[in-house]
């Protein structure tokens, strides 16, 4: 019984140990597999730990807002402040169209609930702020309609003061266009440059037809480094010789072009003289249209090169449009068109442009009623200015100011509140002071309204003088 037992328990031992040896096979083999797994980064494991320590430790509401506002400019309180506002993401949009927009835009916010927030008034106010700053809207400036006004005498064949531009029997243009490098940023997901291309395109396509066209650009060779600026700077080409417009070959010649380097427009202008050595201005109306996103900066003078330039033989009418272009841009390019007694324009996106090029366009039609003998009605420009041009420009700001205020007050005021992301004294505070912005504009859209009625009065008056005291003057003669 003794040696049965015996035998039993060996065999049973064995096992034990084979088993014992396998689990510590086993054991090794998880251990090798669990070496051989990555181990978290340092950048995922710091991506983690800040996780973790923010969801131990939220966010301030009013610290991330002093942040959000930070940056922002004050809402506007004059004329000059609405006019150099930057648009916002939400400039002229409705939440029922872009809801997709708002929510991105207003997502810094949306995390927070309303009693979170300081409830004061300087919160109020900062709160605004950032509302104001993310539906503020690009008005359109009313020096554009004054400019109108005044080339209703441009050319007026009744009376040719000395120094009047005045026109002739051959129309030529010619198209300086800003190829430097910010022309390659973007206005709504387009680079400037392809606006500006589509825009030129579709007014040389409107000029008469017996009328002559040039194209001339700068900025687009080099780049715009240091060490490429020599290069752009002297950059400056004319790229379709003032001739009859072709198509198909005005389009070749400007598709090549892309935005590249710097601005040289005291070159460009003096290389405009050359083009137009050919056609001297006592047989030629010759019209220049500069469009240029910036100011000088090849160390150029570009004043002394229009004054230059307008009293040469050429004698040509500078109309000088600034695109998407900074207040001291404009402030450089208007003193280039009132030294040359031209007009400067401004436009800040695609339809601005072209719709300041389709006003230009009116310039080649009192040409071509000049050509034809037929007589300038000075009581006819009168009369559309006052009723249609600056109606329109009323209507215009208007539409734009309600746009502005419908989506400060609807849109995000009272959906912040309804989400109860603020409070409701903070969504009242926000809504009083949209009305008081709004109100304030209207203030400003009737005062625009009556000065530039007011100078069209005046410039159909001085017309109307000019023409009774040539006529007086033929009749005695």
């Amino acid at each position: 019984m003794n040696r049965v037992n015996h035998f039993v328990i060996i065999p049973i031992i064995a096992l034990i140990i084979a088993a014992t040896g396998c689990s510590g096979e086993e054991d090794t083999e998880q251990e090798e597999e669990n070496e051989g797994e990555d181990e978290p980064s340092e950048e995922e494991q710091d991506e983690e730990n800040d996780a973790t320590e923010q969801q131990q430790d939220p966010q301030d509401p009013n610290e991330v807002l002093d942040e959000l506002v930070a940056d922002v400019n004050s809402p506007p309180e004059n004329l000059d402040e609405i006019l150099e506002q930057d648009p916002g993401p939400l400039a002229g949009q409705r939440m029922d169209d872009y809801e997709e927009e708002f929510l991105e835009v207003m997502e810094p916010l949306m995390e927070f609930e309303a009693d979170e927030w300081e409830e004061t008034e300087e919160t109020y106010e900062k709160l605004w702020t950032l509302i104001h700053s993310w539906v503020a809207t690009d008005f359109p400036d009313p020096d554009n309609i004054i400019q109108q006004i005044r080339q209703t005498q441009i050319g007026h064949p009744d009376f040719e003061d000395e120094g009047q531009f005045s026109f002739e029997d051959q129309f030529n243009a010619q198209i300086i266009l800003d190829a430097s490098g910010s022309m390659a940023e973007e206005i709504d997901g387009t680079s400037k440059m392809d606006i500006a291309k589509d825009s030129i395109e579709s007014f040389v396509e409107t000029l008469p037809e017996d009328a002559q066209i040039g194209l001339r650009v700068y900025g687009h060779e080099g780049d715009n480094t240091n060490e490429g600026r020599e290069e752009s700077c002297n950059s400056s080409e004319l790229v379709y010789d003032i001739q009859e417009y072709e198509e198909d070959e005005f389009a070749d010649e400007f598709a090549d072009v892309e935005p590249t380097g710097w601005t040289p427009i005291s070159y460009s202008l003096q290389e405009a003289e050359q083009d137009f050595e050919d056609y001297p201005g006592e047989e030629n109306t010759n019209i220049i249209y500069l469009v240029s996103d910036g100011i000088e900066t090849c160390e150029g003078d570009p004043v002394e090169a229009a004054e230059q330039l307008s009293s040469s033989e050429v004698e040509p009418f500078l109309n000088i449009i600034g695109f998407d272009i900074d207040p001291e841009g404009q402030e450089e390019l208007r003193e280039l068109a009132e030294m040359t007694e031209g007009t400067y324009t401004n436009a800040a996106n695609e339809d601005e442009l072209t719709q300041q090029l389709e006003q230009s366009e009116e310039l080649s039609e009192r040409w071509e009623d000049w050509l034809s003998g037929a007589e300038v009605d000075a009581s006819r420009d009168w009369y559309s200015m006052k009723h249609s041009t600056i109606a329109g420009y009323r209507n215009d700001w208007t539409d734009l100011m309600r746009a502005q205020d419908y989506a400060a007050r609807s849109d995000i005021a009272r959906f912040l509140r309804d989400e109860e992301i603020i409070s409701n004294e903070a969504s009242q505070y926000i809504q009083s002071e949209s009305s008081d912005l709004q109100s304030m504009k209207w203030d400003i859209a009737d005062e625009i309204q009556d000065d530039l009625q007011d100078i069209n009065e005046e410039n159909y008056e001085e017309i109307v003088e000019d023409i009774e005291e040539l006529q007086d003057e033929y009749v005695n003669d």
